[in-house]
Order: structure tokens, then sequence, then C-alpha cells
């Protein structure tokens, strides 16, 4: 692949809170390539953001471009790898060492701030993230109250068969 671009975004539900990032690489007609979606813990907005341009960096990689354009609706991200401005904050400035070492793997690479509306399929991956896990989550809490209300009806001797075998569960799991 010649040329790619990288749409990007990274954001927290609370600040800090749990964080997503979302990443699209397209070819230079649009069409895309890859997707990514994914939740990366707890994290600020900010580093959230330069945690979706590592990840993308790493992502493109694998297509072996000779350019890169990436995209972002951060501002700040835009100028701190452009040497616009520095970061003050010795994390910020890790993350962006980071980055400008995985950028310069590609022969050509620049970082642009593009207006949200210009980007919106990134932020509409990192909802996506946070949606995917929000159901993750309903998902086992229906599970967990199946257990419990059948656990509750449990006499003592079935109830501690019950614990031993989820310790034997446990041990295979290990």
């Amino acid at each position: 692949m010649d040329k790619l671009f990288v749409y990007m975004n990274g954001a927290a539900k609370g600040n800090p809170g749990m964080a997503a990032i979302g990443i699209a690489i397209t070819d230079p007609d649009g069409n895309v390539i890859e997707e990514i979606s994914q939740l990366i813990g707890r994290s600020t907005t900010e580093v959230a953001e330069y945690q979706a341009l590592i990840e993308a960096c790493r992502f493109a990689a694998a297509h072996k471009p000779q350019s890169v354009l990436f995209f972002t609706d951060s501002q700040k991200v835009a100028n701190h790898i452009n040497r616009v401005f520095e970061s003050r904050a010795p994390h910020i400035q890790r993350l962006i060492e980071i980055a400008i070492g995985l950028l310069n793997q590609f022969p050509r690479w620049r970082v642009n701030y593009v207006d949200a509306h210009a980007n919106m399929r990134a932020p509409r991956l990192v909802e996506q993230a946070f949606h995917q896990n929000v159901r993750v989550q309903v998902a086992r809490e229906r599970l967990e109250l199946v257990l419990y209300s059948r656990v509750a009806c449990l006499s003592d001797v079935s109830l501690q068969r019950l614990i031993d075998l989820s310790e034997r569960l446990l041990e295979e799991e290990a």
C-alpha cells in the first residue's frame, strides 16, 4: 500500500474515567481498510488521544505504507507531534516520544488537525467501544443474577458441592 489515511480519536467517560480509542484506516479513495474500536482502561481524554495515535501507528505499520496521513480532532496532539509547542507534563512528553518513534518508521508521515465533522468515523468507533463494554457488563450482570437466584435455593450439601466444583473450575482456568 502506497498511501494510507488514518482517522483517530480517544476519549474518557469522566476525566479520568473509562477510556477508549477509535481508529479508521482508509485508502486515498476513502475505502475502509481497517477499523479499531477498543477500551484502553482508566485514563484521561488527553492520554487516550495519544494512545489512539500510538495504536494507529502500530496498525498502519502492518500495511507497510510509504506515506501516512493521520487525522485527529485534538489540536493539542497535532501541535505537540508537529513540534508547534511542547508539553510540560512528563507523562505526555513520554507518550509524544513513543508516538514520534513509531511515526518515524514510515518514510513519509504527517499528523493533521481536522474539525470533529471531518473526523466523524473515529469518535463513532470510540462510542462503539463504550457501548460494547456496556452490553458485556449487562450480560454478565444478568448471568450473575441468575446464578445468585439459583444458589439461594440450594441446600447446604448442594452449596458445598457447588463450591467444590467452582474451585476445580478456577484451577482449570489458571
